[in-house]
């Protein structure tokens, strides 16, 4: 069976007016993409929020009248992008195809699912991108699973503070660690992150958990990848949940940024290396 593919540009202000549009005129699904560059990260429980400017795609039937659904489309002030032919596939998962597994380091992969990779010795992370703050398409989430796959993680104690989609703690235990605390404040991301885990198999050596319920203070290593300013507030707190020569992994930092977060830490931790990715930051540091 062969369909139709009609992408028209729209805002988030009339998105919901050309969703009715495209069901009314017979869309068999409805999908959104972002039509610039402008990452969003993690939403509040409950919302879906949407870019500025986006590319709505309705999938058709072929045997519809195509020239007069977009002259239709167009009768009502937008704006069509293009149209094209399409055979049949698995549109449930066809918003992936522009994702392909992602290395990371020597060995680490995240990979969609119903993909794989043929490296014998790849370690892999079973994880679909999302809105989620953490899916390895971000720099700040590229530095911190290189960082982890330079690392010798077995018997070591982690905290993912900030955990998100929980993939920097799933890919440490996937890596060896013995033991990952997730921490986040959002239910919706203890929820995704619970749900990874169970996915890679490691849901029996992970914690979850909002920050009052933490209370370790003895932590080989934790991971903090969030933004500047929160880093700056936290900076007493995560210090504290390390033991002796622990190590901490900042992120989430723009380049401009690094002076000021380091400032918080200075007195507390020693930093022994910086690493930038398309203008972001990644600080390890050592108590």
């Amino acid at each position: 069976m062969y369909w139709k593919k009609i992408t028209v540009g729209a805002t988030k202000d009339t998105y919901d007016a050309l969703e009715i549009l495209l069901w009314d005129l017979g869309a068999v699904s409805v999908t959104v993409t972002d039509a610039s560059d402008n990452p969003i990260f993690e939403p509040p429980p409950g919302e879906t929020p949407l870019w500025s400017d986006i590319d709505v795609c309705g999938l058709f039937e072929q045997d519809l009248d195509h020239e007069q659904l977009e002259s239709q489309i167009k009768d009502l002030g937008f704006r069509v992008l293009f149209s094209e032919d399409l055979g049949d596939r698995p549109w449930e998962r066809e918003w992936l195809s522009e994702f392909g597994p992602m290395q990371f380091g020597r060995r680490l992969w995240v990979v969609p699912d119903g993909l794989a990779v043929e490296d014998p010795n790849a370690v892999v992370v079973d994880l679909d991108p999302g809105l989620a703050f953490g899916t390895g398409t971000h720099a700040t989430t590229r530095l911190c699973l290189e960082w982890l796959d330079s690392q010798v993680l077995e018997g070591k104690r982690v905290i993912d503070y900030g955990s998100g989609s929980g993939i920097l703690g799933i890919a440490a235990l996937r890596l060896g660690a013995d033991e990952v605390w997730a921490v986040d404040n959002d239910p919706q991301a203890l929820d995704s992150t619970r749900n990874n885990a169970m996915k890679n198999r490691v849901e029996e050596r992970l914690r979850v958990c909002s920050p009052d319920g933490l209370d370790i203070d003895d932590a080989d290593i934790v991971i903090a990848n969030i933004l500047a300013q929160p880093l700056i507030e936290l900076a007493g707190l995560l210090v504290s949940l390390l033991k002796e020569n622990g190590d901490l992994l900042l992120s989430g930092i723009l380049v401009s940024q690094e002076s000021w977060v380091e400032s918080a830490y200075v007195e507390q931790v020693s930093f022994v290396q910086r690493r930038n990715d398309d203008g972001w930051s990644c600080l390890q540091a050592r108590k």
